[in-house]
């Protein structure tokens, strides 16, 4: 009868995103943080957690998928690569879905410094809460640290390995 193979011995890393997440999350696997509130991140406090879910957005996963936030990154991205006045006038490319109707024809610098109820689905209201969270414009939103660091996590927890093999 052969005996089990000897268990690996967990390897030393060295990595670390500490300066991401409150002490008390620091050594929880990425797989975990992912399904925490979004205060677990270090400089969010617990009152951000209800700020947040009135746009329904309750774990890190959620915020680093929420919609808004990508469509604003996406515009922010873009909007560097624009030219100013340059839009050939056949051009088809539009962003109706994405944006409250009085941004729709609006060049993409500029929706970046609109605010944030420029994106569909914000309504003036949310302004309000959004500033409580810094954020003013839709370039604040795409900036946002904490989307940022959440968006990273989530990347990375998808390259987890439970057991620590290869």
């Amino acid at each position: 009868m052969s005996e089990p193979s000897p268990k690996k011995a967990k390897p030393v890393y060295t990595f670390n995103v500490n300066k991401a997440l409150d002490k008390e999350h620091e050594t929880k696997p990425l797989r975990e943080i992912i399904k925490l509130p979004p205060s677990a991140l270090q400089g969010l406090a617990e009152r951000a957690n209800e700020m947040l879910a009135a746009f329904r957005v309750k774990t890190i996963e959620e915020l680093a998928n929420w919609k808004h936030a990508r469509v604003a990154q996406a515009i922010c991205a873009l909007a560097e690569t624009e030219e100013d006045g340059k839009r050939d006038p056949s051009s088809e490319m539009n962003l109706n879905k994405a944006l409250d109707k009085e941004y729709e024809t609006k060049a993409l610098k500029e929706i970046a410094e609109a605010p944030v109820h420029a994106l569909q689905g914000l309504a003036d209201w949310t302004d309000s809460t959004f500033a409580k969270l810094n954020i003013k414009t839709v370039a604040d939103l795409a900036n946002w640290k904490y989307v940022t660091w959440a968006q990273a996590i989530v990347t990375l927890a998808q390259f987890e390995s439970p057991d620590h093999s290869s």
